[in-house]
């Protein structure tokens, strides 16, 4: 028992410092936002933006103008 509740914190920590799924930065605007203009500002450095995490926020960015667009 002491060992689950020594494992849990540390499996919360292993999943929360991945990128975040397209779900979630559609469900999270303020996330999807954040993750923008972490993209925006490695384009501006000349960097890649070919990352999990700028991929997805370009994939939710689609999928909700996509939605809006269905719903007019």
């Amino acid at each position: 028992m002491k060992k689950l509740l020594l494992a849990l914190p540390f499996s919360v920590l292993i999943t929360a410092c991945g990128a975040p799924s397209v779900d979630d930065l559609k469900i999270h605007p303020d996330l999807l936002r954040k993750a923008n203009i972490e993209c925006r500002r490695l384009v501006e450095k000349g960097e890649s933006t070919d990352t999990e995490k700028c991929n997805n926020a370009k994939l939710a960015a689609e999928e909700l103008s996509t939605y809006v667009h269905r719903v007019r």
